[in-house]
């Protein structure tokens, strides 16, 4: 199957399931939608960009400024704000448990509001006429659109999920190995060392700079700060606290319950024949599992640039249990 068939496949199945959260008198064209969206898919070269930040291919510029300058979140919707492979799946899912709490069959419908949607950057603008006509009274969006280019004052609540460099690194070149497209090197050493110098946003930066820019909202009203190995090594203190920030009143049962539902084994068994795979999304999840793959010499290099860019903040990671 070549790069095209494979995305073409990815379009069909992700439109599929949103067609089936949508309300029943939508208007929304869904012809032209999945056109654009194949369109939005492909490889673009060079890569298109918003304010200096580099954009890969799906994430459009000109949808990030839309949502910027046009969408209006509903009262109770949450933004899961992150770098990639950071944690952005697992959280989200966290959350959309907590929304749909006391209600299954929401639950079960709510996992089709997949990341081509959810995602305020992701896909054509177009995508957002098939998000309003969503038919949720909460829903749950993502984005890893650095803190400058979200309008942060439309949402009322945010959680910014962050995971230790590292992991980080190997999770994200895991994934992306496997990816259709050549804009990412499917080598080890040249993925590693073209992401410590910083490849993902503006030319020269990476993840260190977006939880920098991101940091400087720890304590807004609206902002959660979130530790990917917090979560877990004790998801139920931390469920509890993503239930307070969304408001949202919880059981120590109901916690345990979705701790349960929301480990990895659980959403892997829960999320069979669906668009989004969790074991795509999340591999091994451990904490530590850097040590595998990285040099001495690479992680010294991670070290270093904490030290240069988060060294005056009170961040400190988790790299080993």
């Amino acid at each position: 199957m070549d790069n095209a068939e494979q995305l073409r496949m990815f379009c069909d199945r992700f439109m599929n399931e949103m067609k089936s959260v949508m309300r029943n008198d939508h208007k929304v064209d869904l012809n032209r939608l999945l056109n654009e969206l194949n369109e939005s898919v492909k490889q673009k070269d060079p890569l298109s960009e918003w304010k200096g930040n580099i954009f890969y291919p799906g994430f459009e510029p000109e949808t990030a400024k839309y949502s910027y300058d046009n969408f209006t979140p509903r009262k109770g919707d949450v933004l899961v704000a992150s770098y990639p492979k950071t944690g952005t799946t697992w959280t989200a899912e966290i959350v959309r448990h907590l929304m749909h709490l006391n209600d299954k069959e929401m639950q079960q419908k709510s996992r089709k509001f997949n990341l081509v949607f959810n995602y305020l950057e992701f896909g054509p603008i177009y995508k957002y006429e098939a998000v309003e006509a969503v038919d949720f009274e909460r829903r749950c969006f993502g984005t890893h659109l650095p803190s400058s280019l979200v309008n942060l004052k439309k949402f009322r609540k945010i959680i910014y999920v962050i995971r230790n460099p590292k992991d980080q690194l190997i999770s994200w070149y895991k994934f992306t190995k496997g990816q259709p497209y050549t804009v990412l090197p499917k080598d080890a050493k040249e993925f590693y060392d073209l992401h410590i110098q910083g490849a993902f946003g503006k030319p020269g930066e990476g993840y260190l700079e977006h939880v920098r820019e991101w940091y400087r909202h720890k304590n807004d009203n609206n902002v959660m700060f979130l530790s990917y190995e917090d979560l877990k090594q004790n998801p139920l203190k931390h469920i509890k606290e993503i239930a307070e920030f969304i408001e949202v009143k919880v059981t120590e049962g109901e916690i345990s319950e979705i701790a349960e539902n929301t480990s990895f084994k659980s959403l892997n068994k829960a999320y069979q024949g669906y668009a989004v795979q969790p074991n795509r999304m999340f591999r091994k999840g451990q904490i530590g599992d850097w040590k595998n793959h990285l040099t001495i010499a690479q992680s010294e290099a991670i070290d270093r640039k904490v030290e240069e860019i988060l060294g005056d903040t009170d961040i400190k990671f988790t790299y080993e249990i």
